[in-house]
């Protein structure tokens, strides 16, 4: 067998051009199932991301269809997270209008700014109690109002401080405004009408006072005439003791009807301070000295914790004296024998600390947020068996906060009571 070379080329070449031939076919045809296949899953995915744009965007998505398992699993797991943001958003929306449905009605004005200061929300009663019109835009929060304490409120707001709720009046109504500062840097300011609850204060203390005014001249006779009884009738007779009970009724009444009298002054403004430099344990021992005699035969001391810092303070010597009066009065009625009544002063910052501490029977946590209200008595039989007409520590916080200072009450039961004082020091230390 033999043939030439150039028949063997041609036959080579002929196999290499259907070998090259049958490869660029197969190349082919890969690119075209490629394509289709890149289509099939490419397409449902640019949808995907059209439909999540839409989510964003609040448009309803078309969410597309596809045959390749994986794709499809996407395509469900976005549609169910789309149906429960519409679920969670209508929610939202429906607690939104509830909410904004209850702060429309309420009878107090709500006040609602962002972090920037700009007045979100400005419900009709609020609109009604400062005086503007259902369409009228308001100013920002820091522009908001004019008086001097509403002001100095929103500022301490605005900078993350507490605040005490201030009172306002504006034209012939009297409001009482508060606020709080929101998580988001906001601020939410609270305004309630408090007109008549102001004039039904007054009628009261106008009441009590004139009850009171009228009542000194009667207790005065009373007091005169049992006592004179009580001295010329023969000691241990029944007259005598019958006189003695009204002779101590009667000096009851009359300590009652001055601290009536006191506290209307304080409440009604009549009263103001007259602050000066005083000696903190010379005023501690004036006080003192009338509970001495008692004190010593229930052998009770009194000592004294003065810091260095805190020997002379400024506040109304007058009114110290009868807010350590008050004090060692309730102190002595709840302290056993053998106890200590310590009274103690030091500087903290601008403001002069004064506590009154004792060691007596200490007051139950529920009473102690209303022990500084008039007439309440943690312990009502004891308090009224040993002479107490629930008004001594009523006196002592107006006395103090007429000061500008601020007094509060720690206790536990079985471990005494400490009564703490803050006075506001404006002037430079002696």
């Amino acid at each position: 067998m033999s043939t030439t070379l150039a028949d063997v080329d041609r036959r080579v070449h002929a196999v290499q051009g259907a070998v090259a031939l049958a490869g660029l076919a197969a190349l082919l045809g890969a690119a075209v199932l490629a394509w289709l296949l890149a289509r099939e899953v490419a397409k449902p995915l640019v949808q995907l991301t059209e439909d999540a744009r839409s989510i964003a965007e609040g448009r309803p998505p078309v969410f597309p269809d596809a045959r390749v398992p994986e794709v499809a699993e996407h395509i469900v797991a976005l549609r169910a997270m789309h149906q429960e943001l519409d679920r969670r958003f209508a929610e939202l929306q429906w607690e939104r209008e509830e909410t904004g449905t209850l702060i429309e009605t309420m009878t107090d004005g709500v006040l609602a700014a962002d972090s920037r200061g700009l007045v979100t929300t400005f419900n009709t009663a609020a609109r009604r109690l400062l005086g503007y019109d259902p369409g009228d835009a308001p100013p920002p929060l820091a522009e908001l109002f004019h008086d001097k304490r509403a002001r100095d409120l929103v500022n301490a707001i605005l900078t993350g401080r507490e605040a005490e709720p201030v009172d306002l009046q504006v034209g012939n109504r009297a409001l009482l405004l508060a606020g709080r500062r929101l998580p988001n840097g906001g601020t939410l300011l609270g305004i309630r009408d408090v007109t008549e609850l102001r004039r039904l204060e007054t009628i009261r203390r106008d009441f009590v006072a004139n009850v009171s005014h009228e009542l000194k001249t009667p207790l005065t006779s009373i007091s005169g005439y049992a006592e004179t009884l009580a001295d010329e009738t023969p000691a241990g007779t029944q007259a005598e003791q019958f006189a003695r009970i009204i002779l101590d009724n009667a000096h009851r009444m009359q300590r009652l009807v001055e601290e009536l009298l006191d506290l209307s002054r304080i409440e009604s403004g009549g009263w103001r301070p007259t602050p000066e430099r005083i000696d903190v344990s010379a005023v501690a021992r004036e006080a003192w000295a009338p509970f001495a005699g008692r004190a010593q035969a229930h052998g009770v001391e009194l000592a004294l914790d003065i810091g260095a810092t805190a020997e002379t303070v400024t506040a109304d010597p007058h009114a110290a004296r009868q807010i350590l009066t008050n004090l060692f009065d309730n102190a002595l009625r709840y302290t056993p024998p053998g106890g200590r009544i310590t009274v103690s002063a030091k500087r903290e910052g601008s403001a002069a600390l004064l506590a009154v501490q004792d060691t007596g029977s200490g007051i139950a946590p529920e009473h102690l947020p209303r022990i500084f209200e008039r007439y309440y008595r943690a312990d009502p039989g004891r308090s009224r068996a040993e002479g107490g007409t629930g008004l001594g520590l009523a006196i002592v916080k107006h006395l103090v906060e007429a000061h500008g200072g601020r007094v509060e009450a720690r206790s536990r039961v079985g471990n005494g009571t400490t009564i703490r004082m803050s006075f506001p020091q404006t002037e430079s230390r002696a």
